[in-house]
């Protein structure tokens, strides 16, 4: 396994991002705040509104960053990364309860009346927020990419929905301002909030599934490149491969079939230098564990290992890994 010396850059790095977006989200809810006060505009405060979910959740990740960085011990055998995606849930559920609650007071203001004023001057602020909410949003996206953080993915997606949001601000704005019809504003915030929802339930089901341990096909696709750059004979099949993702972290555990003639010590030492060399070029904090499966001459025929004295076919072809081999259940042959 990776020693957490290696991951420590990166922990720090995440935090440091993590702080510098929450001042931002604190400026940026300043200036959208201040352009609702100045136009009344029903969809510069449904803009607004998201930006509050962007704060509280800034500081929560903040928090779960820096415990989710902790090692693991004898209660989290497992670490505390899954705390990143529990934040993430978090984030997705205020962000759906944010959309419902802008839907339902701009229908309100649609039947009563909307009233906009100052125009140019929202639309300045509007601007300025928008193109700060979307570099933010790109950072955080592609960092939490790079360093497998839900938190911060979770995080960069919203802030680019809501860089989205604000470029719907302005052409809502900008209707009103040519066509003078203040109805416009509340209807474009019932769409942005019905947006909102939608987002909101991408990032739940997206968080669940990591607390799930659903199966993720990207990388499932990177582990099976790994195995094929690292392969040696010996390496006969790998299959019912299944990942726990832990913020920063994965445990991988997989079916290895062997030869098996070997004892238990060349099996033992051959499985722990396959698993090190994989590690060592694992993008991530990572751990294998091999349950390892004896060969029972099944597998002849993709076998290349020389001087087998219990082969019963001769060796044909190797079939490269790929992901939906490794998912196998155990004991198929594919």
């Amino acid at each position: 396994m990776k020693s957490l010396n290696e991951t420590k850059p990166h922990h720090s790095e995440r935090k440091w991002i993590s702080i510098f977006s929450l001042v931002l989200g604190v400026l940026i809810l300043s200036i959208k705040f201040y352009a609702y006060h100045k136009t009344n505009s029903q969809s510069i405060f449904s803009d607004a509104l998201e930006s509050i979910v962007n704060v509280v959740a800034g500081a929560i990740t903040i928090a779960v960053i820096i415990a989710a960085a902790k090692p693991a011990d004898a209660e989290h055998p497992y670490g505390h990364g899954k705390l990143e995606s529990m934040a993430a849930t978090f984030e997705g559920g205020a962000i759906t309860l944010a959309g419902v609650l802008i839907v339902i007071q701009s229908i309100q203001i649609f039947f009563h009346g909307a009233v906009v004023a100052e125009i140019e001057f929202g639309l300045i602020l509007t601007i300025v927020a928008g193109l700060l909410n979307g570099a933010m949003g790109l950072v955080l996206k592609k960092r939490g990419e790079r360093f497998h953080s839900e938190a911060l993915v979770s995080s960069g997606t919203h802030l680019l929905g809501d860089a989205l949001t604000s470029i719907g601000v302005i052409v809502s704005l900008l209707v009103v301002k040519i066509t003078g019809l203040a109805w416009v504003d509340p209807l474009i915030a019932i769409l942005f909030g019905a947006m909102l929802c939608y987002s909101g339930a991408k990032i739940l089901i997206r968080s669940g599934n990591v607390l799930m341990d659903a199966h993720d096909d990207e990388t499932l696709k990177g582990i099976a490149k790994l195995f094929e750059k690292h392969y040696q004979p010996g390496v006969i099949d790998i299959h019912y491969t299944r990942v726990i993702r832990s913020g920063p972290f994965h445990h991988i555990d997989c079916h290895l079939v062997i030869p098996e003639f070997w004892s238990v010590a060349e099996a033992h030492d051959f499985s722990e230098h396959f698993e090190l060399s994989i590690v060592k070029d694992y993008p991530i904090e990572a751990e294998f564990h091999f349950h390892l499966d004896p060969c029972r001459q099944k597998y002849c025929e993709k076998c290349e290992v020389s001087n087998c004295p219990i082969r019963k076919k001769e060796f044909i072809k190797r079939h490269a890994f790929n992901d939906l081999k490794m998912i196998a259940s155990p004991g198929a042959v594919i």
